[in-house]
């Protein structure tokens, strides 16, 4: 290295002597050149640096979340895959296959291509919280998406918020979901149950002025059934209600609370069931001589309830969320195509799958606005961001905001006519 030190100092010292023997307009030019070529030089260097740094910042700044690699997404979903509520799972499971395969089919999104897995919790708190726990931390999921049930969600939600972990689309209507301060990473299109019960009251009174009504509620033993009851005691029809039945979720027959109801003189009963269950419902109540009118929740709004109970399901009434998968819509049309391609049953055409699609819809819609850095940041903010966005019939266009993580508000009477799952009114409250 000192060599060539000293060897530079010589030239350098050769080359001053040259330059003293030369003209001063020589000197100039030289010095000039020498200057022009020094700024050129600091010139390309600082644009080189500040490219380098741009670069360097734009890698920075997106660090993508846990789950997410430059060709994947990935999801964890908790199902009832077994117990009574199985055929739920199953049929909300084959939606979200649907989605899936469109989204790859169709290249990915921003690269990625979709990827979920499924846990059994047979509907059972526990088993949805190490189910949760799995998904965070070994798996490390992106989102935990299109769950089923309140009581099992309100038993993991606090561990995907501590994780940083959205919860997305599930079928689950506990109240306090709803609270964006509280779950700000809980996005739904599934109105709550109390908001399903206060609209079945309203219509009961808006629809029957003229009959003396003596209202029976059966719901689950959980946070859904007692807010079931909430939403009807907090509606128009309150004074009407005479007898409170429950249920539990392994329960195989509902004899003791159709007795009940029996010996209360009900005219209405509101059962908040899946649809296996309400077609058992109806055909026990047949057997033991229960006359009214009866009226199922979301969960018994299918082609199932129909197939089940036959023509005992003709003129049962039905207080949902979303369209009939029957109905004669864009919306609607294109998710019968796609479930039935899939090889779906025509008792799985029904509100679980329905719901599911419909969340898948608008994660498709949430992913795109997100664009390549997919942070959790990033991803709430495309969701809020949301307006009027057209789900072709399958629920009225659905509105997010900072402020509001559900976008839909809509609650919809249908009745079974001729063996089909008919609307009656959209938009009750």
């Amino acid at each position: 290295m000192k060599n060539k030190l000293w060897k530079l100092l010589a030239l350098l010292a050769v080359f001053g002597l040259l330059a003293a023997g030369c003209g001063d307009d020589d000197d100039d030019a030289s010095s000039s050149a020498s200057s022009d070529s020094a700024s050129a030089s600091e010139s390309a260097s600082d644009s080189s640096d500040s490219a380098s740094a741009s670069e360097a910042a734009e890698e920075e700044e997106c660090e993508v979340a846990r789950g997410v690699s430059d060709t994947e997404i990935l999801f964890g979903s908790s199902q009832p895959m077994t117990g009574n509520l199985a055929a739920l799972g199953e049929a909300a499971v084959l939606a979200m296959e649907v989605t899936r395969d469109r989204i790859n089919d169709g290249g990915g999104i921003h690269g990625r291509n979709i990827r979920f897995i499924v846990q059994d919790d047979a509907y059972n708190p526990e088993l949805t919280t190490s189910n949760a726990q799995y998904f965070i931390d070994q798996e490390k999921v992106f989102a935990i998406w299109a769950s089923i049930g309140s009581a099992p969600l309100k038993a993991a939600i606090g561990i995907h918020d501590e994780g940083n972990t959205p919860t997305l689309f599930p079928w689950a209507q506990d109240l306090s979901f709803y609270d964006v301060d509280a779950h700000p990473l809980f996005f739904s299109v599934n109105p709550s149950a109390y908001a399903q019960t206060k609209g079945f009251g309203n219509y009961l009174v808006e629809n029957y002025p003229d009959e003396e009504l003596a209202v029976g509620l059966m719901t689950i033993n959980s946070v859904d059934g007692e807010q079931t009851v909430d939403g009807f005691k907090d509606s128009d029809g309150a004074d009407l209600l005479v007898d409170e039945q429950t249920w539990e979720r392994d329960s195989t027959t509902y004899g003791p609370q159709i007795l009940s109801f029996i010996d209360s003189g009900v005219t209405d009963v509101y059962v908040g069931t899946g649809d296996t269950q309400f077609a058992q419902f109806l055909l026990e109540s047949d057997q033991l001589g229960l006359e009214a009118r009866f009226w199922g929740s979301t969960g018994t709004i299918s082609q199932n309830t129909i197939d089940l109970a036959g023509e005992l399901s003709e003129g049962a009434l039905g207080v949902n969320v979303i369209s009939s998968a029957t109905a004669d819509k864009p919306g609607i049309n294109a998710y019968k195509e796609a479930m039935l391609a899939a090889g779906a049953e025509d008792a799985q055409l029904g509100t679980a799958s329905l719901l599911a699609y419909t969340g898948g819809l608008v994660l498709e819609e949430m992913l795109e606005r997100t664009g390549p850095c997919l942070t959790v940041e990033n991803f709430v903010a495309a969701g809020e961001s949301i307006k009027d966005f057209d789900t072709g019939g399958i629920m009225r266009p659905l509105n997010f905001s900072a402020d509001n993580h559900l976008g839909n508000n809509d609650v919809i009477i249908l009745e079974v006519v001729n063996g089909e799952w008919v609307e009656l009114v959209i938009g009750q409250e």
